[in-house]
């Protein structure tokens, strides 16, 4: 996608079909990978602020109404790039996970009803789910270092309060 986006005009209609074209990719993939990559774009377009790679893992490994995170279900990085078509990437100096370009982020949110129409409504209740882990239920730390200890052990923390 990114070699494709370099040799397309800046006009919004090669652009759309390329992207098009990259979403025809994914709806053509398994179920599971085909909703892992719902997932996947539905955070990264749709998240108040850019996510470190760590922190989309745990979130994509969070299951609604569970009262822990499985480890087992945090995915690898290159599990998350292959399923999304070429339309994410990771920045290596910061390991923010992002979508390949900005016109990628204005393409899904000019299109997101027919893309992922309950992008918001997914990410909260993720973010809910989470903050009511069990983990959580002892309140609020009453220390610096119990906090930050919090921060490290449970990494969507930070981003879902």
């Amino acid at each position: 996608v990114q070699s494709t986006l370099e040799a397309l005009s800046r006009g919004s209609k090669a652009l759309d079909k390329a992207y098009d074209d990259a979403v025809k990719r994914i709806k053509g993939q398994l179920p599971e990978d085909r909703a892992l990559a719902t997932n996947i774009l539905s955070w990264i377009t749709y998240a108040q602020r850019p996510l470190s790679t760590k922190e989309i893992c745990h979130a994509l490994a969070v299951k609604l109404d569970e009262k822990e995170l499985d480890l087992d279900n945090i995915l690898d990085v290159e599990d998350i790039i292959s399923v999304s078509a070429g339309l994410v990437m990771v920045d290596e100096e910061s390991d923010i996970i992002r979508l390949v370009h900005h016109t990628t982020q204005e393409y899904f949110q000019r299109t997101w009803t027919s893309w992922f129409p309950n992008a918001q409504s997914y990410i909260t209740e993720i973010c809910v789910t989470y903050i009511l882990f069990d983990a959580f239920k002892t309140g609020y730390c009453r220390t610096d270092e119990e906090f930050e200890a919090r921060l490290r052990s449970h990494i969507l923390y930070g981003y879902a309060a």
